[in-house]
């Protein structure tokens, strides 16, 4: 009641001159109508997840082959791409506010420099969005992209809300613009809760904090206010949960996501950056996209599973257990483990202080070591045409694709329709199997992947793929269901997508990009199906999905390995597990994604191509994957001032084959270049129990290792180890293309004069192991000649 008095209270201009009575009568009457609409919404959510779950029943058994648990497991996998289908859906609306965000409008020249790099912001076009937000894009800035990218905004996020109360959910809308408030609990617990309450009181609308009878509050009252909301802040919700009783009352179902009140209502754009600024986690875009993640994965979730996806789920694990004999294990992991990272606990960090600090290391070990990572991915380009065979594309396609698909034309066409490109969001480290943390570690982690052109070339090759699948599927269109081969059935209902939602696609005027035909989200929202957003979802996750098989993105399965079976993130045992696996997502998801739709693919159906067949995809793989291996590693030997190595050897094949198999950076890890002079324990580290214990290992010989050399009057080589130690662990020295340029302009001789006999060592170890030379020596300024080729064929 007393809630719902301060509401009335604040919506009322004339809510001071009614007396008591008039006042309880009108929030009773309103509290009356609140309740039964909640009664109301019970049973309508009731109904839902009974039609959900017979939903889930009907796509469960209508699933070829497999257990019920790995039929069930499966289907989350579909939910996946879901999801990721409904947030491509929504960013692809955000364009004008992902422009106006990179915008260098008013940056200073350093500014404008940092934003190129390290995704700085450009302070001027933050403030003019976020008080154009507030304002319902009537802030008056003058600033005509902040107020188209603050519209984009507040429509997109308010589409979302009616689709996730639609499916049982609510959440309120706010009379001001909505901005997620991305609280960093490390920071906000740091300084104690009065100095919390006392710096964030002056940011506040203070309109928003009334008495029953309109009154507004005191200061002393705000804080109190204010204090109460650090306790939930500071300890994530911990202070709500009753002892024994697990989360919060009202957290359990899904569709009571946002329905709590807020307490903390800033005063305007400028007060909410300056809170974010102080206490924030990350940048107002990072909370954005943040915000836009978790609406996708609540929808998707309440949309497949029901109001209570939870519920659902712990009914499906019965039914497969009963069905089974017991949860069985699906590559590897254990259902609750994909539920765990589905649902986004595995996520969600149980001590944020820890997971900071893990993630942290684990930036630092990727902008550290992944500075040429670019020249492993050279082998992208194998399982970019077996995906290609695999989904009966054309080839042709596939390579002329390659040459427009890094053109604006070609970016402006797939931003518009929903194939954005991650590293333009910034949402997802491929290397990390993970989202990057945003902070200073996270941002220079980034800008290794865009100077390196890691991103680059993912981009453009996920694109080249995503072109080339809309218009094999604006071909395959023009064919009815009961036409198409049972191949293609196959490959449509594999994606959950069912003749029903296939005629709907086929019922999309196609849109002509290039001379072909291409189904978009919006022509299949224009045939005006009441469930074309689900039709585009799984059409959107179908492209996705498959251009991450192309080029390998962790999926579900990897992750859950990736987790040691999902744990969560800030405990002792998730962050061990995320720093022992991290750089070997690649070698997994090429199993889970390749090696296992290779077995798993139904043999002898009409149409298949040959690609499909097991020995024949098997043999694919592994000639295209070892030849471009070969060249990743030549081209390796080459830009370190090396000449090509014999091609005729067994050795030189094992290292090509686990170059290209999927290993990646991992494989340089695990066969490590010998000719480098690096301690025994890093590089035992770096391969079997990750990077991080690499360099703890190697900062052991650094430190401990010398001191006991010092002590027993060796030579301790202290200098060259820590030049080493420091090179390994800071950014933009390595990036492959100037690496040899530094080297050779002092930072090997530097190396030798701290530990003599260096630059001799490095030549004897690349005869020794590989009978080469060096085209440009160690030590000299300039090459003494250009590299030779006349070892290739073994002379």
């Amino acid at each position: 009641m007393a809630a719902t008095l301060r509401q009335l209270a604040r919506t009322d201009p004339a809510w001071q001159s009614l007396t008591r009575d008039q006042r309880l009568l009108a929030a009773g009457t309103r509290a009356m109508q609140d309740i039964q609409a909640e009664a109301a919404r019970k049973v309508a959510n009731a109904q839902r997840q009974a039609i959900r779950t017979a939903e889930t029943e009907n796509r469960i058994q209508g699933q070829p082959s497999g257990s019920r648990t790995e039929r069930l497991v499966e289907d989350m996998n579909l939910t996946h791409a879901y999801i990721d289908g409904i947030k491509r859906d929504a960013t692809r609306n955000l364009m004008d506010l992902i422009n106006a965000a990179g915008d260098r409008q008013g940056a200073s020249g350093i500014r404008q420099l940092g934003m190129v790099l390290f995704d700085v912001q450009n302070p001027v076009m933050t403030r003019d969005i976020a008080l154009e937000v507030f304002a319902q894009g009537n802030g008056g800035t003058g600033n005509a992209a902040a107020r188209a990218g603050a519209q984009a905004w507040l429509q997109v996020t308010e589409a979302l809300r009616q689709r996730f109360n639609g499916a049982g959910g609510d959440v309120g809308r706010l009379d001001y613009g909505y901005l997620p408030q991305a609280h960093d609990q490390v920071r906000v617990l740091s300084v104690g809760r009065d100095v919390w309450a006392n710096q964030t009181l002056p940011l506040l609308d203070r309109s928003r904090y009334l008495h029953e009878d309109g009154r507004r509050m005191t200061d002393a009252e705000v804080l109190d206010v204010l204090r109460g909301a650090w306790e939930t802040i500071s300890s994530d919700g911990a202070n709500q949960r009753q002892p024994g009783q697990g989360p919060a009352p009202g957290s359990g179902a899904r569709a009571n996501r946002g329905s709590e009140s807020r307490q903390i209502h800033f005063r305007d754009g400028e007060s909410y950056l300056a809170y974010l600024g102080e206490f924030g986690r990350g940048s107002m875009f990072d909370a954005m996209i943040g915000h836009l993640g978790g609406m996708a994965r609540d929808i998707g979730l309440v949309e497949r599973y029901g109001p209570n996806p939870n519920a659902q789920m712990r009914l499906q694990f019965d039914l497969a257990q009963r069905a089974d004999g017991k949860l069985e294990r699906v590559f590897g992991n254990q259902p609750d483990a994909y539920w765990a990272l589905l649902s986004g606990t595995a996520g969600t960090p149980a001590n944020a202080s820890v997971a900071n600090i893990a993630s942290h290391i684990r930036n630092i070990e990727t902008f550290g070591k992944l500075q040429g990572a670019v020249l492993a991915s050279v082998t992208d380009l194998g399982t970019y045409f077996v995906t290609t065979g695999f989904n009966k594309l054309s080839y042709w396609d596939a390579v002329t694709n390659l040459g427009r698909a890094g053109g604006r034309e070609a970016k402006d066409f797939m931003n518009a329709h929903g194939m954005i490109a991650e590293s333009m969001i910034s949402d997802l480290n491929r290397w990390t199997g993970e989202n990057v943390a945003q902070s200073w570690s996270g941002r220079i982690g980034n800008a290794t992947m865009r100077l390196s052109l890691m991103n680059a070339w993912t981009d453009t090759l996920r694109r080249a793929f995503q072109l080339t699948h809309m218009a094999g599927v604006g071909r395959l269109a023009k064919t009815d269901w009961p036409s198409l081969s049972a191949y293609d059935r196959w490959r449509m209902e594999s994606k959950g997508l069912t003749q029903a939602e296939w005629d709907v696609i086929r019922s999309a005027q196609p849109v002509q990009f290039k001379g072909q035909d291409m189904i978009t989200p919006d022509a299949i929202y224009a045939t005006g199906a009441p469930n074309a957003g689900e039709v585009v979802a799984k059409y959107l996750g179908m492209l996705s999905d498959e251009s991450e098989t192309a080029v390998l993105n962790p999926d579900l399965a990897t992750r859950a390995i990736g987790t040691w079976g999902a744990k969560q993130a800030g405990t002792l045992n998730g962050e061990l597990a995320r720093a022992v696996m991290q750089f070997k997502s690649f070698p997994i998801a090429m199993m889970s994604r390749h090696w296992r739709r290779m077995l798993e693919t139904p043999q002898g159906l009409e149409g298949a191509p040959v690609v499909a067949n097991r020995l024949a995809y098997a043999g694919a793989m592994m000639a295209s994957l070892s030849i471009l291996g070969a060249v990743a590693f030549q081209i390796k030997q080459l830009v370190t001032g090396k000449d090509p190595v014999d091609m005729t050897t067994g050795k030189f094949w094992t290292r090509a084959m686990a170059q290209g198999g999927g290993l990646g950076f991992f494989g340089d890890m695990l066969l490590s270049d010998t000719t480098e002079d690096r301690g025994q324990l890093d590089t035992l580290g770096r391969a079997l129990l990750g990077p991080t214990f690499g360099s703890a290992a190697d900062a052991w010989e650094l430190t401990k290792g010398n001191i006991d050399e010092a002590i027993a009057g060796k030579d301790t080589h202290a200098g060259a180890e820590a030049l080493r130690f420091a090179r390994g662990h800071l950014p933009l020295v390595n990036l492959w293309y100037a690496k040899a340029a530094l080297d050779h302009a002092g930072l090997q001789a530097l190396q030798d004069n701290l530990s003599p006999g260096y630059l001799s060592r490095m030549r004897q170890k690349a005869r020794k192991d590989w009978q080469q030379d060096y085209w440009w020596q160690p030590g000299s300024d300039l090459p003494d000649r250009a590299p030779s080729f006349e070892q290739l064929a073994g002379r």
